[in-house]
């Protein structure tokens, strides 16, 4: 790759406009130097810079020491790009099967899967669903779009007591779903994930829905019908917004994340767009959300910032639903970088094993973390 499209690609990164697979070849280059251990001059490669890569790349390590793609800034990266692209495809290029771990098994990542279970609890799998009508429950009927949504009609001679009868959609650990709600809320639901809600808000006061897990969502506005969603010890009730709510059993505390407009936690948070509240037992604390962390799984992505390694094989145990065990010690460094969630579960591992503090075995759905 010639030095031009080197500083293309962190152009366009920097501009928001990098393909998932420019910004992994960002991340790449920059994990290939820390394995090489810096064993090059910078003053070698880029003459006339006041600054080398080896210091930079020093002081940003003692900020975040494990880090898989540093955000820096432009002008640092530019000068990171420009060195790696002169190192690694010049002085470089005798070395260029770059050692990855590699493993014997290998696990496809999640994909599009849901069920819908009605209101006399019969199940559909969304996922085979063909497109069309899907069901048609005392006067009620569903219907698939193309693109994998669903339309509720509910005709005159439906009974007031049907309209007000639930309905859930849930997602298996391994899968996702977008979903319109029948006023016209989207809500995309992230793996081992639930929504439940009435099939019609008509003759209510409140549009109330129940979360278990997480999901993003875009509610229609209304002011007259508050939106509610209830989940783990909490109630976040709007009138039209955008925010994200974490919510899984496991995890330990409840994250809910304000893109735009206004929430209110339990009658009495209430947040601000780019905060974020987090419910650990019964205290509830507002902070500064960081909103690209927060939405990573939504736009396919899996984000980490100084997380510790639990924390990260938990998200991988629901995307690509496999069973993660530890052998020894479990490794307490904190990790960062950002990778495609839609590559198999190798290259989201072999990332995480070039920082040479984390190991990994895949054997069938299993993954063994040692240190």
């Amino acid at each position: 790759m010639p030095q031009n499209e080197a500083e293309e690609i962190f152009e366009k990164y920097n501009a928001g406009l990098a393909t998932e697979e420019e910004k992994a070849l960002l991340e790449t280059w920059y994990l290939i130097y820390k394995k090489e251990g810096n064993n090059f001059s910078a003053s070698e490669l880029i003459e006339d810079q006041d600054q080398s890569i080896e210091s930079l790349l020093v002081e940003i390590g003692k900020r975040k020491p494990l880090q898989l793609w540093p955000r820096v800034a432009v002008a640092a990266a530019i000068l990171i790009v420009c060195a790696f692209s002169i190192y690694l495809f010049t002085e470089h290029s005798a070395k260029e099967n770059i050692e990855m771990p590699v493993y014997a098994n290998d696990i496809a990542a999640g994909s599009n899967k849901a069920i819908l279970t009605l209101s006399d609890g019969s199940k559909i799998s969304l996922t085979d669903a063909a497109n069309g009508k899907v069901s048609n429950l005392n006067g009620i009927m569903i219907s698939k779009t193309a693109d994998g949504q669903l339309i509720y009609t509910i005709s005159g001679s439906a009974n007031p007591t049907d309209r007000s009868k639930l309905n859930t959609i849930s997602t298996p650990r391994g899968g996702q779903w977008q979903v319109r709600l029948p006023d016209g809320t989207q809500v995309w639901l992230n793996a081992a994930s639930a929504i439940t809600y009435p099939v019609s808000f008509n003759g209510s006061k409140e549009r109330r829905v129940e979360l278990s897990g997480e999901a993003y969502f875009e509610v229609s506005k209304n002011k007259e019908k508050p939106f509610i969603v209830k989940s783990l010890q909490q109630e976040v009730k709007v009138l039209g917004t955008h925010f994200n709510i974490n919510s899984y059993t496991n995890e330990t505390a409840v994250k809910t994340t304000l893109m735009e407009g206004k929430v209110l936690i339990n009658g009495r948070t209430e947040l601000k767009p780019g905060e974020q509240a987090v419910l650990l037992g019964t205290t509830l604390n507002v902070m500064k959300a960081d909103t690209e962390l927060a939405m990573a799984w939504k736009n396919n992505k899996f984000m980490f910032d100084q997380e510790r390694i639990e924390n990260i094989m938990r998200m991988i145990e629901r995307w690509y639903n496999v069973e993660v065990v530890y052998q020894g010690q479990i490794p307490e460094d904190k990790f960062g970088g950002s990778v495609s969630r839609f590559d198999q579960v190798s290259k989201v591992l072999s990332i995480l094993e070039l920082t040479g503090k984390v190991h990994f075995k895949i054997e069938g759905r299993r993954i063994t973390v040692t240190k």
